[in-house]
């Protein structure tokens, strides 16, 4: 059996403060607060400190203040006005995305040593090259651009035919990175994000991790889950020394089929204290799981039918649950250091009285759909750690070689942290062995949640 090497994660400091600014796209307004919000929140890796803002309303003062800013150039069609370039201009740091690049060159902003950018519709799939990575990109819009000494091309486009364009470059204290930025929901591996990610951190001066690193998280433990799979597994974790987290349910609901308080299986609490006590962190992962939809996955704070909050949804409410929770799990044994939310939904009423509980979560939040590193701080002032490699499933169609696949490209981002999650309902210890023996070939060390979110042990 290989042991595993754990290492420490440190954010990093004195990056300052990150502004993002945004173009007005008429009709679409809920869509570019959404995307310059997500991307706010998307750089806490980098620092707590970031805002967004409309660029063309935006104070002088802000844009001089902030150590960094990011311009989300989302409207191709309308050129930025001579001041809208002029806080462009005043930026410290400039980062620009999708668009705006000539624009931003003929005003002698930013970007004199390159040349073209002319935005280009491809209706061809093609790849994009970064750090030893290559990774496929949908069809999608493009500039057609060149780049010269000083300037410095970072990744690279090749397209069928042969054809290379540059995908991200930095000209003085100028980036541009020629798509648009954005923390989505992804079934594919997020190629060009990964490289985003990696190329803005370095540009702002953060310093690396100095290995690859990974996390591992065991999820919805509850009282049907069979003790001797679990007690197999977390055994396994122990002797190869991986610190791991495990969503526990403190009394799980299914809408059709077992289920019940976690101390009707005995066995399996004295396997999780044995585990809290050998690396685990336990993690509250709702109270009952479902069920708020007609569907046995289960949506306890969201109303999936309705794509809302459930109809009862207040502070105190929720609060009451967490409360529940927590009394539950305590009661047995275990004391959970964070949070998870069932299917990563909630609303932001929910999210702000967790807040009152728990320092740190291990869930995406929206208006983020894949994440590529914790979160210094949420917009609910919450530790995030994340999960970007998915599950393993029991019909094959989602595999740890799946999960593996995504770990590797993850590797061309030197701050990036690789996370997945595994269900001990389902799996047996094989597949948690090749999860960690997977991420252990590649270099990877693995990372304490707890020492990631600043818990004590």
């Amino acid at each position: 059996m290989q042991t595993v090497d754990v290492v420490p994660l440190r954010f990093p400091q004195h990056i300052g403060s990150i502004l993002v600014v945004a173009d007005h796209l008429p009709g679409k307004e809920a869509f570019v607060e959404q995307r310059a919000e997500q991307v706010s929140i998307g750089m806490r890796y980098l620092t707590p400190d970031t805002s967004w803002a409309y660029l063309d309303s935006v104070p002088m003062s802000r844009v001089r203040n902030a150590a960094a800013v990011i311009y989300l150039g989302l409207d191709g069609l309308t050129p930025p006005t001579p001041a809208e370039l002029a806080k462009l201009g005043a930026a410290k740091r400039l980062i620009v995305s999708q668009h705006h690049l000539r624009e931003l060159r003929n005003a002698g902003v930013a970007f004199a040593h390159t040349g073209g950018g002319v935005s280009t519709n491809v209706d061809a799939n093609f790849t994009i090259s970064y750090r030893g990575m290559t990774a496929h990109v949908p069809a999608d819009e493009y500039l057609t651009l060149s780049a010269r000494a000083p300037a410095r091309v970072l990744g690279d486009y090749t397209f069928p035919g042969g054809k290379v364009v540059p995908a991200i470059l930095v000209d003085g204290n100028a980036m541009f990175v020629n798509y648009s930025l954005a923390f989505l929901t992804s079934s594919g591996s997020n190629g060009p994000m990964v490289a985003a990610c990696d190329a803005i951190a370095s540009f702002l001066g953060a310093a690396p991790n100095r290995r690859p690193l990974a996390m591992l998280r065991l999820e919805d433990v509850s009282a049907i889950t069979p003790d001797s799979r679990m007690q197999t597994i977390v055994q396994y974790l122990a002797a190869a020394h991986v610190p791991y987290g495990i969503g526990v349910i403190p009394d799980l609901r299914v809408e059709h089929g077992a289920g019940g308080p976690l101390s009707q299986n005995p066995q399996l609490v004295s396997t999780l204290k044995w585990a809290q006590d050998h690396g685990a962190t336990i993690i509250l992962h709702g109270l009952h799981h479902c069920c708020s939809a007609q569907d046995s996955e289960g949506y306890e704070f969201w109303d999936k039918d309705t794509n809302a909050p459930v109809p009862n949804d207040s502070a105190a409410w929720m609060s009451g649950m967490v409360e529940q929770g927590l009394k539950d799990e305590r009661s047995l044994g275990l004391d959970p250091l964070m949070w998870e939310t069932p299917h990563y939904s909630a609303s932001p009423v929910d999210y702000g009285a967790i807040a009152h509980f728990f320092t740190a979560a291990w869930e995406l939040r929206r208006p983020l759909g894949w994440l590529p590193w914790p979160l210094q701080r949420d917009q609910y002032g919450t530790v995030i750690l994340p999960e970007n490699l998915g599950y393993v499933s029991l019909d094959g169609v989602f595999t740890v070689k799946d999960q593996l696949a995504k770990a590797r490209v993850l590797l061309a981002c030197r701050y990036c942290v690789a996370v997945g999650f595994l269900h001990p309902a389902l799996l047996d210890v094989d597949t948690v062995q090749a999860y960690v023996d997977g991420l252990h070939a590649m270099g990877y060390a693995f990372v304490d949640p707890r020492q990631a979110a600043g818990l004590k042990r």
